[in-house]
């Protein structure tokens, strides 16, 4: 039974990505063909040759979603720590308060960002599209922190700390070897709803910050298959790339330091 829902969840995540890479290399391929014909680079050409926009929109894309990824994270570490080790009244709401951008419809929410963006003069402007991001960011990274700071007994702080290491030592030999884990599942979540963010990016960066998903949302709108396809494979391949780097890393240090876990 297990085999079976793997098989089928398989099939459920492949077929439409092995339909986008077919038709970004045959120009046709519509109903009751069963497979696609009229193979194709030509559309491949048109994106990575023939199109001004495709280069600075990818590395515009990469440049945000890694600077989502470490400022979301460090956000959420230095939260979560507070959270986690000191008790005080209303941290429950500070939770709650975080969280809140998640639960807001997105309209609502970057259409009040977008008024105090123009207020900062940040509207237009790549740093804006990053702080926007990691409004739904940080809630993500905030709640893995809090998992990994609760897994960690506070006593190897104190006992660390009786045998004179310093707060710059606990934090370099004990905490962040702890946390590596979630520091790597962390930057990889923000660099993904980062990369893959259309309307924020497009409400901010008010068409002068262009990614490759404003690239993409045009191809998709005007019907434009084999161009959306041949930048949706790139997407998803770069998407593919930061996943399993980060799961790579994470497992790879999990194994290193998993005797430091209760």
């Amino acid at each position: 039974m297990k085999k079976l829902i793997l098989i089928i969840t398989a099939i459920i995540i492949l077929f439409p990505m092995t339909l986008v890479f077919l038709l970004s290399i045959f120009s046709y391929y519509r109903y009751p063909l069963l497979f696609p014909n009229k193979f194709t680079l030509a559309l491949w050409g048109n994106i990575i040759l023939g199109n001004s926009q495709f280069y600075i929109s990818v590395l515009n894309s990469i440049v945000i979603g890694t600077l989502n990824g470490i400022l979301a994270t460090l956000v959420g570490i230095m939260t979560a720590r507070a959270l986690v080790k000191y008790k005080f009244f209303g941290d429950k709401f500070i939770k709650i308060f975080f969280s809140l951008p998640l639960f807001i419809p997105s309209i609502a929410l970057f259409m009040g960002v977008h008024l105090m963006m123009i207020k900062f003069h940040l509207i237009n402007s790549l740093t804006g599209v990053v702080l926007t991001h990691m409004l739904v960011s940080v809630p993500y990274a905030t709640s893995i922190f809090i998992s990994f700071f609760k897994g960690i007994n506070p006593d190897m702080e104190n006992v660390a700390r009786t045998m004179g290491c310093t707060q710059t030592k606990i934090y370099s030999r004990i905490l962040l070897p702890l946390l590596a884990p979630g520091i790597y599942l962390s930057f990889s979540i923000g660099f993904l709803i980062s990369f893959s963010e259309y309307f924020s990016t497009f409400l901010i960066g008010g068409g002068k910050v262009r990614t490759l998903s404003s690239m993409l949302y045009p191809y998709i709108s005007n019907g434009d298959t084999g161009n959306a396809a041949v930048l949706g494979v790139i997407f998803i391949l770069i998407n593919i790339f930061v996943f399993f780097i980060t799961d790579f890393l994470s497992h790879k240090k999990n194994k290193i330091e998993n005797y430091l876990f209760e």
